[in-house]
């Protein structure tokens, strides 16, 4: 999956300054898991430092160079992410943008990533994320992951 995801980043890259990779899967298939392992190691030949996350709401920045912090996004309905997409520095060149619900924000990506799971395996991580909520619970085990829609030059998918 790495492998794809740099082979298609790098041929994206001759044409456009940034690449938009738009992480889907149903709850519990390991989507923030995989934007926690991207903002500590990177992906590829592309460091960390040339790698943005959003992550549903929140997204991590440098900060004072060696640091990274979150910060909450405003969300704006279907907005293509301009408005952070603007103020980011050129050398962000890998945009991760990580959500069960792309659709509410965005219509097009330049990959599609969708990441998937045996069903036991995501009942025992919504059970353990939600022990102390069931209805959020019951929530998330029926959710759907609705990508229909979404333009995307290429997709991979990964077992997770």
């Amino acid at each position: 999956m790495i492998e794809k995801l740099q082979r298609h980043s790098e041929e994206i890259l001759k044409s456009q300054e940034r690449v938009l990779i738009s992480v889907v899967g149903k709850g519990g298939t390991g989507k923030s898991h995989f934007g926690k392992y991207l903002r500590n190691n990177g992906f590829g030949k592309f460091k960390q430092s040339s790698i943005t996350i959003i992550d549903d709401k929140k997204m991590w920045i440098d900060f004072l160079y060696f640091f990274r912090r979150s910060v909450r996004i405003s969300y704006s309905g279907v907005d293509e992410l301009r408005p952070i997409l603007e103020k980011l520095p050129v050398r962000k060149k890998i945009i991760f943008y990580i959500n069960a619900t792309p659709l509410k924000r965005i219509t097009r990506t330049d990959i599609l990533l969708k990441l998937y799971t045996d069903e036991e395996t995501r009942f025992k991580r919504l059970q353990g994320r939600y022990a102390n909520n069931p209805g959020m619970f019951r929530l998330a085990l029926e959710s759907d992951n609705i990508i229909d829609g979404i333009k995307y030059r290429y997709m991979v998918e990964a077992n997770v």
